[in-house]
């Protein structure tokens, strides 16, 4: 059985040029990369291009992309209806800064998708989630947020809280310590974030009532998709929205992951909760910087009094694409057949596992998929971080990547995800490669 350090020794073989990018990178960029998530070990792999569901490093090695940017491109690479959209868009400019038709077609194409009355446009997940918590405290005047432990909802102070905590900081299960996820989050903040953990609503219950008459919002991601994929307990959700209206409190679905993925209409469609707020971006975009956040019109019509901005927002070149990318691209039609491939690979796996005496189970939602290879049940963050297999993980990736040609994330916290371009043929490529790896796991 080979070892994560002698398979990271035929990575650095395979990738030669990649190692080339990154020392002239760390010279002029901080750590090499443009993102912490970019950051992998032995050192990241530089793409020099894409093509629907494949692309090629600088080395000139070929991959089927099961990761698609984090989930952000259902649509594939480079789709030739988006390109061509935005050929044309081009020349007509960029950027206005100014109202265009455009938008007002955008968001009603949202609106046939999501239960939400008018929305408001944002240029990333990052912003839709920091507007929608703004909105949520302009309108409620109070000033607390609950999160659930576990969950990523952007970049900003307000829910850099909780996100990946150590367990001997984290307090006890049923009510934890709120922990920052970065320096530099003023101690102030932290104390405005009340952690919850997911699934467990005897514990959102005990939050609401502690701090009853102070919380302006409950912030969730329906299904936890930055830990693995993690799915909502039976009537856990339904639940979640009786709270939430008992207490008087604003609902937030974060559906940046979710949204046009596990149904053209996010999980508000799957599981027909229908939230406050909603904050969307990636799959929105499919490529291109777009994001945004709607909701009832009795919580909206508050911006004004809100600050929401953005030189970038709705810009038509990204607006222009989205319309495309929603009507013509990932269309129910389309979603349909990449959930179908899905749930061929994720069945394929499973006989795998089987087959090989492997403890571990498949989760699958829409085009979305993730392995654990565990035989007990995850359920929240805590029982990702006590049962995942980091190690048999960071292995599959890196068996996948060396010899196989498949690209899957190299966070054990990310899930895989199938895009409008991928075919069957990419999905035997992959269960090919995991049934060849599978008895060295």
């Amino acid at each position: 059985m080979r070892s994560i350090e002698e398979l990271g020794k035929e990575y650095r073989k395979r990738t030669p040029k990649s190692l080339e990018c990154f020392e002239r990178a760390k010279k002029s960029l901080q750590g090499g990369v443009g993102s912490n998530f970019q950051v992998i070990e032995p050192y990241p792999m530089f793409i020099d291009h894409a093509k629907g569901s494949k692309f090629w490093d600088v080395d000139g090695n070929e991959y089927i992309d099961f990761n698609m940017a984090f989930g952000a491109l259902l649509a594939g690479h480079a789709h030739p209806l988006l390109i061509k959209v935005a050929e044309e868009q081009l020349p007509k400019g960029t950027l206005y800064c100014m109202a265009i038709d455009a938008s007002a077609t955008c968001a009603e194409e949202i609106k046939k998708r999501f239960p939400v009355d008018v929305v408001r446009f944002t240029n990333s997940g990052t912003e839709a989630t920091m507007h929608a918590i703004r909105l949520a405290r302009g309108y409620t005047g109070e000033d607390k947020i609950i999160k659930i432990e576990g969950c990523y909802h952007g970049m900003h102070d307000y829910v850099l809280q909780s996100v990946g905590p150590d367990l001997d900081e984290a307090g006890s299960e049923s009510c934890p310590t709120t922990v920052p996820m970065s320096k530099g989050i003023p101690r102030e903040v932290t104390k405005m974030i009340v952690a919850v953990p997911y699934n467990n609503i005897d514990a959102m219950r005990d939050a609401l009532e502690r701090n009853k008459g102070e919380v302006a919002a409950v912030i969730v991601e329906p299904v936890m998709m930055n830990c693995g994929l993690i799915f909502p307990k039976d009537g856990y959700l339904e639940k979640l929205r009786e709270l939430t209206e008992e207490y008087n409190v604003v609902l937030i679905f974060d559906e940046v992951k979710t949204g046009f993925k596990i149904a053209p209409g996010g999980a508000s469609e799957y599981y027909h909760i229908k939230p406050d707020l909603i904050a969307l971006s990636k799959s929105l975009g499919c490529g291109f910087s777009l994001g945004a956040f709607g909701g009832k019109k009795e919580i909206m019509e508050h911006i004004g009094d809100v600050a929401h901005g953005g030189t970038y927002n709705a810009n038509p070149l990204a607006v222009q694409t989205s319309i495309t990318a929603l009507r013509d691209v990932i269309n129910r039609e389309n979603l349909e057949r990449a959930t179908k491939l899905e749930d061929k690979l994720a069945e394929g796996i499973r006989k795998v596992l089987k087959d090989n005496g492997i403890s571990g189970y498949v989760n699958s939602i829409g085009p979305c998929g993730m392995v654990f290879f565990t035989e007990h049940k995850i359920y929240d963050y805590r029982s990702f971080v006590r049962y995942c297999n980091e190690d048999k993980l960071t292995k599959l990736w890196l068996e996948l990547v060396n010899n196989n040609g498949i690209w899957i994330s190299p966070r054990p916290d990310e899930h895989w995800t199938i895009s409008v371009q991928h075919t069957e043929e990419d999905i035997e490529k992959f269960l090919e490669a995991f049934r060849k790896i599978a008895p060295d796991l």
